[in-house]
């Protein structure tokens, strides 16, 4: 092994005496001359004097500086080993959890059937029984009238013969009118058919969660507010306190921003850009290059998120001057929907009643592939839920991250997937968490240590992440 380190493959096996930093690799007198003859290269002798020299530091300073995160990161692996066997264990327990119930359920129904079938066979008997009764008086009253007759036949007058000759047969055919072969009362159970489909989805289904991070973008001095993807590799981006939105190409690392000061931005369906500010209370619609072709006024209330619908439509979350969580009788916190125009198509403001309120201070919004409003509702500094409402406005539940075991849950972001499954930021997880459609919690789809996930936004299966300190991922997942 010594000695095939020694000898060029590329060139007659000539002795290796170089050693080329530009390709780091060992090399003959015969690739000095040839593929290598610009680079930077020097003597094996040569290299070797150095890296002896400098080697020693450089150990130490991987065992000081690197060999720690490294340490830090096997801890992490071995903590998401634990974890996935704890989820295993909770996937177990839920699995035969439900086979239980579904076990409990099919013997509810099949005790019930036999219930039901013992009914009818009783229904059945009885009916039997009445016309045994009615028939067995019939042969006791024949059996009495034919003995009379036999008997008396010759002393009795000539109209009670008659009489009774005439009552005979009537109560005769009245008897065999009582025929069994008349009566059929018989109960058969049917068995269904089984579909082995319908059963599965029944049972439900297995989802295996990865997560791949595509790119890590750096150099932000401030929370990112918003970011909003229009492909795998491109996205728009608004820093707070900058003012200006960037886009970035993580492809090409392409570089362009336009001068706003808004609070929050969408691209819309067609391109356009719309935007929200506090300051003028207002809504802009401007194009791709940056001219304003609408203004949709919201004065007296502010607008500040804003998101696209399925329709192109847009969710716009309005707000008073008031204080933001001591709300009085004539504070205003509303969603209302509309389109690119300013038409207002709905307003989601109270509960059915007309009086309760749906939110405190609505934040973040999104709508589902279903026609979902969810909406990330805050309840104080430190505190929050998601209310999800149907597209009239009924909620269908809330979510304030029961899994967590915390008694502190603050949501900043909501985005959903073409499967109307739902991710959702939350502060204190420092997390991402993956809802179902029916707000069934399914896990937390990326979790960090040091950071914390502020805004999200999906393009097809790539999820754009934007933190409070500053950085964007690029993350895809697949489920």
């Amino acid at each position: 092994a010594q000695f095939a380190l020694r000898l060029c493959v590329d060139h007659d096996k000539k002795e290796l005496i170089g050693y080329c930093k530009t390709c780091d690799k060992k090399i003959c007198s015969s690739c000095i001359k040839e593929e290598h003859h610009q680079h930077d290269w020097e003597t094996i002798t040569d290299i070797l004097r150095e890296k002896k020299h400098s080697l020693p530091e450089e150990c130490k300073e991987i065992r000081a500086k690197q060999l720690p995160g490294l340490k830090r990161e096997l801890c992490r692996f071995d903590k998401k080993i634990e974890e996935e066997d704890a989820r295993f264990e909770q996937n177990k327990t839920t699995l035969n959890g439900s086979r239980q119930s579904y076990i409990n359920k099919i013997n509810q129904l099949f005790d019930g059937r036999m219930d039901e079938c013992r009914q009818k066979s009783e229904s059945a008997k009885q009916i039997y029984k009445d016309k045994r009764e009615a028939l067995k008086q019939k042969e006791e009253y024949l059996e009495t009238m034919t003995t009379a007759l036999d008997k008396d036949i010759n002393t009795l007058p000539d109209h009670d013969i008659l009489d009774m000759d005439r009552e005979m047969r009537d109560e005769l055919e009245k008897a065999f009118s009582y025929s069994a072969d008349k009566y059929a009362c018989t109960t058969v159970f049917l068995p269904g058919q089984m579909d082995v489909q319908v059963l599965e989805n029944m049972v439900g289904e297995i989802h295996s969660v990865s997560v791949e991070e595509m790119d890590d973008i750096v150099g932000y001095s401030n929370v990112i507010c918003s970011v909003e993807p229009v492909s795998d590799t491109n996205a728009w981006i608004r820093v707070d306190k900058d003012q200006y939105a960037k886009f970035i190409d993580i492809a090409s690392e392409e570089s362009k921003s336009i001068k706003t000061s808004c609070r929050d931005l969408v691209i819309s369906r067609g391109g356009y850009f719309v935007l929200t500010s506090k300051v003028r209370h207002d809504i802009s619609v401007l194009t791709k290059a940056e001219d304003t072709i609408r203004t949709i006024i919201t004065n007296p209330l502010n607008p500040s998120w804003i998101s696209k619908t399925e329709n192109d439509d847009i969710l716009v979350t309005l707000r008073d001057e008031g204080d933001e969580y001591n709300l009085v009788h004539t504070s205003r916190r509303l969603v209302q929907r509309m389109t690119l125009t300013g038409e207002v198509l709905h307003t989601y403001e109270f509960r059915e009643d007309g009086k309760t309120r749906l939110f405190l201070l609505p934040a973040r919004t999104a709508e589902n592939k279903n026609r979902n409003v969810c909406v990330v509702n805050w309840l104080s500094k430190d505190t929050g839920e998601l209310v999800v409402l149907d597209e009239d406005g009924r909620v269908k539940f809330t979510y304030r991250g029961d899994e967590l075991k915390s008694d502190k849950f603050h949501p900043k972001d909501i985005e959903c997937d073409d499967k109307c499954r739902i991710m959702l930021t939350e502060y204190y997880s420092r997390a991402i968490h993956m809802l179902s459609a029916e707000g069934m919690y399914l896990c937390k789809l990326c979790q960090y240590e040091q950071l914390h996930p502020w805004t999200i936004s999906i393009y097809g299966h790539t999820l754009w992440c934007g933190f409070m300190e500053g950085r964007v991922k690029v993350l895809k997942y697949k489920i």
